[in-house]
């Protein structure tokens, strides 16, 4: 059981390109369940034919949720990471998007350190995540962020999705 992580935590992100600077918040458990349809609709923003009931529907069910939250001076939803327990040392880096228009900033980027300096601070030895394999863009950001590549398989709909895995450093 992983124990002594604070519900919710605040830090500050600057674009480097001096936009302004948005607000990283984490939240866990039925904080992350209680904005379910948020993250749906920033997802039906981000991905094409994305379903939003893909997320509410799993969202009720995973263990242990964690939301790394990203929101600008108005207080959107820019960006977000979500994951969520498999097993007593593995976190699952599930599902994440950053609003087309903040794209290119290095959020995608902040956010997943976040989401791992938390998973670390939490006891989590390992993290895990699956991404579509037509998603260089997404396997290239794990790569630099020392995933390596540990499976490759073709899921129902006939896509091939890769699976990467990251040791996370001991808090």
């Amino acid at each position: 059981m992983i124990t002594g992580v604070p519900d919710a935590s605040r830090a500050q992100f600057q674009p480097p390109n001096n936009e302004a600077a948005m607000t990283i918040t984490i939240l866990q458990g039925d904080s992350v369940r209680a904005i379910g349809q948020e993250l749906a609709k920033l997802c039906a923003e981000s991905f094409d034919r994305f379903d939003p009931a893909y997320l509410t529907g799993r969202l009720a069910h995973i263990c242990d949720p964690c939301a790394v939250l990203a929101r600008d001076g108005g207080g959107a939803l820019t960006g977000f990471k979500l994951g969520y327990r498999r097993g007593s040392n593995l976190f699952y880096s599930w599902l994440g998007a950053v609003h087309p228009s903040a794209r290119r900033q290095g959020l995608a980027s902040a956010l997943m350190a976040r989401q791992h300096e938390w998973a670390s601070t939490a006891g989590y030895l390992d993290v895990e995540t699956r991404t579509r394999a037509l998603n260089t863009a997404m396997i290239m950001l794990n790569l630099r962020a020392g995933f390596v590549i540990t499976g490759f398989e073709v899921d129902r709909n006939a896509i091939g999705v890769v699976t990467q895995r990251k040791r996370l450093p001991s808090s």
